[in-house]
């Protein structure tokens, strides 16, 4: 197998979504809608850190493990729709029509720094930008946690685009979603920890061969596995993909999208797997993201 696979314990999972119409109607009235972009970029930073919060109390950490859990955030446009305002202000009504305010919000790592902030996480934190955010903050975690540099780690993502950024992922057909935001994060572990599900990471997965190899390693035969979700690449790596791994898992349910980019769609679907404290979890889950020919697997048990 060309595969490398580490592993990791998944405790605890949450997402929100929000609605972009009047963001997306203030963005369109130009000069007019300047003013509420700040307080829109903070309603971002508040889901985020609220879903931060309910994950980290799910998962049971005390203030003492609170101070040593570190945060990996991928993410694809980041807060780069207040920097498209900035810009509009500077080349229509100059520097004076800059709130200062805005430049708080305009850093992509602003939102982890509030959520660590707020909930007393003192670990290292680490924002990660571009289509496959997500999946390199999910790596990124497990190398912290099995090079013993971690025993927690919250990973997150989060997406509000613009209807530029619309448009431009449209053009270059990457699956997502801009009449909504999104914000999800897990927490990860070293060792289980109370209830906690096993969490198998393959870097480098090329083909069918590959996957059967990766499941035998985690010891689920394929099954058991009750959904396989596509999350990265442009339309046609992801039905390619499909098609790839239906030779492995022919009855899974096996679907495409569902998140605001492909930079969130790992994190939220790990987030939806774990499930709420006390639900019965489902069967293993396997969420793909990468290129074409090339996959990340993560494998949920």
């Amino acid at each position: 197998m060309t595969a490398t696979i580490s592993t990791a314990w998944l405790a605890a999972g949450g997402s929100d979504r929000f609605d972009l119409d009047e963001a997306t109607a203030n963005r369109r009235r130009g000069r007019d809608g300047w003013p509420a972009e700040p307080a829109f970029a903070r309603i971002v930073v508040d889901r985020f850190t609220d879903v931060v919060g309910r994950v980290v109390k799910a998962a049971g950490l005390d203030e003492a493990a609170r101070r040593d859990t570190e945060m990996a955030v991928g993410t694809l446009y980041g807060m780069a729709r207040v920097g498209e305002v900035m810009h509009e202000q500077l080349d229509l009504a100059g520097p004076r029509w800059l709130a200062p305010e805005m430049f708080v919000y305009y850093s992509p790592h602003s939102l982890v720094s509030a959520a660590a902030m707020a909930h007393g996480l003192g670990g290292a934190a680490t924002t990660l930008l571009g289509r496959d955010g997500g999946t390199q903050a999910l790596g990124h975690a497990v190398r912290r946690l099995t090079t013993g540099q971690a025993e927690t780690v919250v990973v997150g993502g989060y997406e509000a685009l613009t209807p530029f950024a619309d448009a431009a992922l449209d053009r270059l057909a990457v699956p997502h979603h801009a009449e909504f935001g999104e914000v999800a994060a897990v927490l990860l572990g070293r060792e289980a920890d109370g209830a906690g599900r096993r969490l198998f990471v393959a870097r480098g997965v090329t083909n069918s061969r590959d996957l059967h190899d990766v499941l035998d390693a985690a010891g689920v035969a394929p099954d058991a596995v009750s959904d396989a979700r596509l999350c990265g690449g442009t339309v046609a790596d992801q039905h390619a993909a499909r098609a790839d791994f239906a030779v492995t898992l022919p009855r899974v349910r096996t679907w495409v999208g569902g998140a605001s980019s492909p930079a969130v769609g790992p994190i939220r679907a790990l987030a939806e797997a774990v499930g709420p404290p006390g639900d019965e979890p489902p069967g293993a889950v396997i969420v793909v993201a990468g290129r074409a020919r090339t996959w990340d697997v993560v494998l949920l048990r």
